[in-house]
């Protein structure tokens, strides 16, 4: 009996697990005809949205960037030409303080230079009264030679008369004939005599005039050195450092101020050799024995405050071309603010020894050339035209690259549809849709 419970039990347990699958072959046969019928679709072809803009020729003023160190182009030292004591400074000059030309810095004791000054003029007075008097009397001795000559000969004359009576035997006595020869005697040593002083005047005003000439010398050197006593400013400008206090000796040579003359500034700035070559405005052309470049257009400069969050702008002018360097192959030009340039127009701020300014050269035009973004570029100089809604690759010729742009001198012809979107690598002839289409 228990025999046979044990079978049923194993029966009916069968008996269900075969009803189980049946039902669930059934709800799968089900399932599988009312599943939704699958449509197959063709892959779209692919198409690449793109901004574009249409090529039209422009003309440009080509600018060249560069940039430099503001530099005052006069900065003098000082230094004391004549020894003494320092006596007076009206004002102890500081770094950075102003003065004004003429404007008096020291005096240095000029006592013993006064001195110098009295003796040289003392000299030279001695000296011209000397040569006056020389004169003088080479005036007064013409004058004697004159009547000393006449008495002369009016001697001769009594003297032959006389003998010639003598010889004759008339009544002239030996002692009238000796006297009339005394006379003559007498008459020619006064001629010799002063014969003989007017030919050492010569002389003694040649030497004389020497001794004035070296006098008067003196005398301006005197002059020269009282008033190098006083030290004044050559010109109005900056101090830039003061070595000397009151009551100090000086010697010849030492450094006393150092001062910039902020008048007038320049900034040097490198350009390179192909933009010396291509862009740079010359205003005349180089003469064939010339071994230097030729005077530059004095074009006005824009000059920017490279250090400033705010745009300060100045205005320059080019100037010349300081030096060529071989090495770098760059060329250092000359660019001078003065006047009322030195102040910014559009920030009232000066312009100053030591600021690192951008500076903006305007070149050479370019004329009927094609401007495109940097970005629509790629490296290897090609870029990309929408043709009938495709794309297409060009080769373009960059004659510039200036700001955001690069004008395109051949490749792209008016009228042509640029991609201005930056693409990677796109396909040949995809098809493109413009943004906002």
């Amino acid at each position: 009996m228990k025999r046979n419970d044990k079978q049923m039990l194993v029966l009916a347990r069968s008996g269900c697990s075969l009803g189980v699958v049946i039902l669930a072959g059934i709800i799968a046969v089900l399932l599988f005809k009312t599943r939704p019928e699958t449509k197959t679709q063709d892959p779209k072809e692919p198409v690449i949205a793109v901004n574009l803009m249409q090529a039209t020729h422009t003309n440009l003023t080509v600018n060249i960037e560069t940039q430099g160190i503001v530099k005052p182009i006069r900065q003098v030292q000082i230094s004391p030409q004549v020894s003494g004591k320092v006596i007076e400074m009206p004002r102890q000059l500081k770094a950075g303080e102003l003065v004004k030309k003429d404007e008096l810095l020291l005096k240095i004791d000029p006592v013993d230079y006064e001195t110098r000054l009295a003796e040289a003029k003392a000299s030279v007075a001695r000296l011209e009264a000397g040569l006056e008097l020389i004169r003088i009397n080479e005036t007064s001795n013409r004058k004697q030679l004159e009547m000393a000559e006449r008495s002369r000969n009016l001697a001769k004359k009594d003297y032959e008369r006389a003998k010639k009576l003598s010889e004759e035997g008339q009544a002239v006595s030996v002692a009238v004939v000796d006297s009339s020869e005394q006379a003559v005697t007498q008459a020619e040593n006064q001629v010799l005599q002063l014969k003989q002083a007017l030919a050492q005047v010569p002389g003694r005003l040649e030497e004389t005039e020497s001794e004035l000439t070296a006098s008067r010398a003196r005398l301006e050197q005197s002059k020269r050195q009282l008033a190098r006593t006083e030290i004044r400013a050559p010109f109005s400008g900056r101090i830039l450092q003061t070595m000397v206090e009151e009551g100090e000796i000086l010697q010849p040579g030492g450094i006393l101020f150092e001062i910039a003359d902020d008048s007038v500034l320049e900034i040097a700035v490198p350009v390179t050799a192909s933009d010396l070559r291509n862009w740079i405005p010359f205003a005349e052309a180089r003469g064939e024995d010339q071994g230097w470049f030729a005077p530059l257009a004095k074009v006005p400069v824009e000059i920017r405050w490279a250090e400033s969050s705010k745009e300060v702008v100045w205005q320059g002018e080019l100037d010349r071309i300081i030096r060529f360097d071989a090495t770098t192959r760059t060329a250092m030009l000359a660019v001078r603010i003065s006047g009322s340039n030195l102040v910014a127009r559009n920030a009232g701020l000066p312009l100053t020894e030591g600021m690192f300014c951008q500076v903006t050269i305007p070149g050479k035009k370019l004329e009927d050339v094609i401007a495109i973004p940097r970005s629509a570029v790629t490296f290897d100089n090609k870029c990309y035209l929408s043709v009938d809604g495709v794309l297409k690759t060009v080769d373009v010729e960059i004659v510039r690259s200036q700001s955001e742009y690069a004008y395109i001198s051949s490749g792209v012809e008016p009228g042509d549809r640029v991609i201005t979107t930056r693409l990677v690598a796109p396909l040949e002839g995809v098809k493109l849709v413009e943004v906002g289409e």
